[in-house]
């Protein structure tokens, strides 16, 4: 076949002279009596119609097709060329492969499946190869005559259809995340809108089923209505009634909670935690029916990756039947996820979708961003994720309330009403407000795409600020000494100390990060506790200034008392002077005190790898790839092209961990104090967030795991340093580091060599 007859191209294929008078002089042999006509005037016409870039879409021709008659060198390097199977669902359909009336047991079989090929899919898998490689979700009208089968595919498609439209809205994924391809497949059908009117129907009619089963074993009266039973056994009726039951209901709940997610400003967040709970029960029904349903039919020989209940393979599935519509990869075999794992998925997801539809709509923007963290930390799949970003921005507002910018105004503590002629603020917010809606955008995304997106949120911000810094000297060498110029100064001093804040938490965030996705070796955890430590003291600095700021905004207002106020509230009394907030302390809110464990657990480290270091407990090895510098400028190059934090040098980070004055035995000292001072600190955030009742329950939570985390790794790296003290100078311990106990901060292993 030529090439040029499926895309028309800049040089589209034109046919010879000679050819066409070879053509029209030649003589078609006759196979059979077939008669054969001369096409290559049709065909070239067909290929002159086409525009640039246009494919020939038919039924007997697709991309899968003209791919197909080309072969390159061994024909086993067409990957998924494999002609055995169907080829066509026709064809699977008429050899019988997908029969219509089934019985109970393969019912349950095919529901489970579907189930472990939905949560397949929604791990990254193509949906060719998974929910509708089941050949009742391709032939859908086909399963009308029953009634069971089609009520849980149609609600299966529907909830399917909800799930791609969600995540593609949130376009927070990537290829290796999701893929959104249709495929031409029958996902979004007419109809599916009222797929609850079918499921009700059945699930009323197997009620009336196991109602009338349990009437008939408590001994009375058996109902006048007749339901025709799900299989011949009596005394088995009321466990399959209840198994097909508990799995309607979940399919049910689970679409309920989807579609009331999708209210704007969170309207159905409640409704949609009550459909959440009913959920999760059904969920454990369906756990516990697997016992019963695998005692039916025991297999020979179990396997544990089986994706049903009972063990079975269910019937109407095949993995290769969509082969064709596969572009623009090819087909690769996959493996279905079994029904334990697939069990555990809808688990965890239904418990993250409940987390998000708990989130308060009144949160600050610095509790709104740890909350993100803080529910990423629990390893959320990409649909909750995907829920989570629509419900934080709507129509470009936060949380569907306010714009980013008014949100802003509110968190740095501005009036609300934006300033009539002071426009470089607002422009400055306003571009604070797009950074804002970008960051948010990014922090739901996966921790490896996160990080690699947080790069260019830092540049973003340190650029911005550039800017600003370079705005308000010159409009500061422009208007003088006065009044207004002190004003706009304060005002410009909270604008830029909230930028630099938040740009100062990005970095922290984007070098823990680097923890949890193991991207630092032995050899560069001092440098990286080194200049997370710088990072963390910067970002206490504006939050303590912050506190500070608002100590004073306190003491001016307590201060500010007028003459006609004093009138309205009648004559001071003796003594009743209001005294000025002098000496009233900085108080500590838990996420400062988060820090400043983060901060004694950097400095723990640090020390204590230069007191194992010094006596000899680990030995640096030089690499013959790179040397300690170039590790230090590949780990920080992106760092050093931003105002805040500091940029700190190699110089810098060597002149600091030389320690040239201190014995071993100091060295092991003032580790140890510093592990035993974020103790100390750990059980003040302890007590904090005990005495922070208004806290988000997913911020508290991971709070208290935190807490738990932190004095475990305190605690058994005091023990290691007091071993590897005693141990005495050499290389007679070995001592190692793994992140068993906290994602970002290691515990020290000392064996002997």
């Amino acid at each position: 076949m030529d090439p040029g007859l499926g895309l028309a191209g800049n040089g589209t294929s034109q046919v010879s002279p000679m050819a066409q008078q070879s053509a029209a002089t030649a003589t078609f042999p006759v196979v059979d009596q077939t008669k054969w006509a001369d096409a290559t005037g049709f065909l070239k016409a067909a290929c002159d119609d086409l525009g640039v870039g246009e494919l020939i879409h038919g039924e007997n021709f697709s991309l899968f097709e003209a791919m197909s008659a080309l072969e390159i060198m061994d024909p086993k390097m067409d990957a998924g060329m494999n002609t055995t199977g169907y080829k066509t669902v026709e064809e699977a359909v008429e050899s019988g492969a997908a029969p219509i009336f089934l019985t109970i047991s393969q019912i349950i079989d095919v529901m489970d499946h579907l189930l472990a090929c939905e949560a397949t899919w929604h791990k990254g898998h193509s949906l060719a190869q998974t929910v509708f490689s089941c050949l009742y979700m391709l032939k859908l009208d086909r399963t009308t005559p029953n009634a069971l089968l089609h009520a849980y595919c149609k609600i299966t498609r529907a909830t399917c259809s909800l799930v791609r439209t969600a995540i593609v809205l949130s376009d927070i994924h990537e290829e290796e995340d999701f893929v959104t391809f249709g495929f031409g497949l029958p996902l979004d059908a007419e109809g599916d809108n009222k797929c609850l009117a079918t499921l009700n129907a059945v699930e009323e009619s197997l009620a009336r089923q196991l109602r009338g089963c349990k009437g008939a074993a408590s001994g009375k009266k058996k109902s006048t209505e007749e339901v025709e039973p799900l299989q011949d056994d009596p005394e088995l009726e009321e466990d399959f009634c209840e198994s097909v039951l508990c799995r309607l209901r979940f399919r049910k709940s689970l679409y309920h909670a989807l579609v009331y997610m999708e209210k704007p400003l969170g309207r159905g967040s409640e409704m949609a935690q009550k459909h959440i709970t009913r959920a999760l029960t059904e969920l454990a029904a369906v756990r516990a029916s697997s016992g019963f349903l695998s005692a039916r039919r025991p297999l020979k020989d179990p396997v544990e990756s089986t994706c049903t209940a009972s063990g079975q393979p269910a019937v109407g599935f095949d993995e290769s039947v969509n082969r064709r519509l596969l572009a623009p990869t090819p087909p690769r075999s996959i493996d279905i996820l079994s029904w334990n794992e697939t069990l555990n998925y809808f688990e965890q997801l239904l418990n993250d979708l409940n987390r998000i539809c708990s989130l308060s709509s009144d949160l600050e923007l610095e509790d709104l961003l740890q909350y993100i963290v803080d529910f990423q930390k629990s390893q959320p799949d990409l649909v909750a994720r995907a829920r989570l970003q629509l419900l934080l921005l709507q129509d470009g507002k936060l949380l569907g309330r306010e714009t980013v910018t008014d949100s802003l105004y509110r968190a740095i503590k501005l009036q609300n009403e934006r300033p009539a002629r002071d426009t470089e603020t607002y422009n400055f917010l306003t571009q604070c407000g797009r950074l804002t809606m970008q960051l948010i955008r990014t922090m739901c995304t996966n921790p490896a795409w996160q990080r690699r997106k947080l790069g260019r949120v830092i540049q973003e911000w340190g650029l911005l600020l550039e800017q600003a810094e370079f705005s308000r000297e010159t409009s500061f060498r422009k208007s003088g000494v006065g009044g207004q110029l002190e004003k706009t100064g304060w005002t410009d001093d909270v604008v830029m100390g909230w930028a630099a804040e938040l740009l100062c938490w990005v970095v922290t965030h984007f070098l823990l990060l680097g923890f949890e996705l193991e991207l630092y070796s032995p050899n560069e955890y001092c440098m990286v506790y080194w200049y997370l430590d710088h990072a963390l003291m910067t970002l206490m600095h504006y939050k303590l200034a912050k506190e500070r700021r608002r100590l004073e905004a306190e003491l001016v207002k307590s201060n500010d008392t007028s003459p006609e106020s004093a009138k309205k509230k009648g004559k001071k009394k003796k003594g009743g002077t209001i005294k000025p907030v002098v000496n009233k302390e900085i108080r500590f809110t838990p996420s400062v005190l988060l820090l400043q464990c983060y901060i004694n657990l950097c400095k723990g480290f640090i020390w204590m790898l230069a007191a194992l270091t010094a006596d000899r407990k680990i030995i640096h090895r030089e690499t013959i790839f790179n040397t300690e510098l170039e590790r230090f400028t590949q780990r920080f190059e992106l760092l050093h092209k931003i105002v805040v934090p500091e940029p700190m040098t190699y110089l810098d980070f060597r002149e600091a961990t030389r320690h040239r004055h201190q014995s071993v035995k100091e060295l092991y000292q003032v580790a140890y104090d510093h592990f035993m001072s974020a103790q100390q600190h750990i059980q003040e955030l302890s007590q904090a967030v005990s005495k922070t009742p208004k806290m988000e329950s997913v911020i508290k939570a991971q709070r208290v795991v935190d807490i738990r985390q932190m004095e475990q790794v305190a605690l058994r790296n005091r023990i290691a340093l007091q071993i590897a003290h005693q141990a005495g100078p050499g290389e007679n311990l070995r001592v190692t580091f793994e992140f068993s106990l906290h994602p970002c901060f290691a515990v020290a292993v000392v064996k002997k060599p």
